[in-house]
């Protein structure tokens, strides 16, 4: 019997592939509370993420995919514990964090500090 287009575009081990890779590439053998996507456009940002024990929609990583952290943007936490940005009356012991954007759309989807740990709080989680 001849094939098809239809045969040679089924592939009946591709899920099996891709869910390999995706735990070998994007896992990386780790566990997960959700995977973030950027709010505006949807891009995936993180695969492997703590989710924060107080606040349901915050988040905290090691590495992000798809974002810039603008070096030049900096907030402190403030009286109120909201994130403000950094001034000069800024007390000199006072935690510094990097704004963290979507690089695809640019929005804003949290802050970096100064370990490196990515805080997403702007951001859709799911599995």
């Amino acid at each position: 019997m001849e094939k098809t287009a239809e045969d040679y575009m089924y592939d009946d081990q591709a899920d099996e592939r891709d869910a390999a890779w995706a735990e070998s590439e994007l896992l990386k053998g780790g566990k997960t509370d959700a995977v973030l996507s950027c709010p505006q456009c949807l891009v995936q940002i993180c695969f492997v993420c703590q989710r924060h024990a107080r606040f349901a929609d915050q988040f905290r990583a090691l590495a992000a995919r798809h974002c810039e952290i603008r070096e030049e943007e900096l907030f402190v936490y403030g009286p109120s514990g909201l994130l403000e940005p950094k001034t000069e009356a800024t007390p000199k012991h006072a935690e510094v964090f990097r704004l963290v954007e979507c690089s695809k759309c640019q929005a804003r989807v949290g802050v970096a500090d100064a370990d490196g740990v990515y805080h997403l709080f702007n951001v859709v989680a799911g599995m």
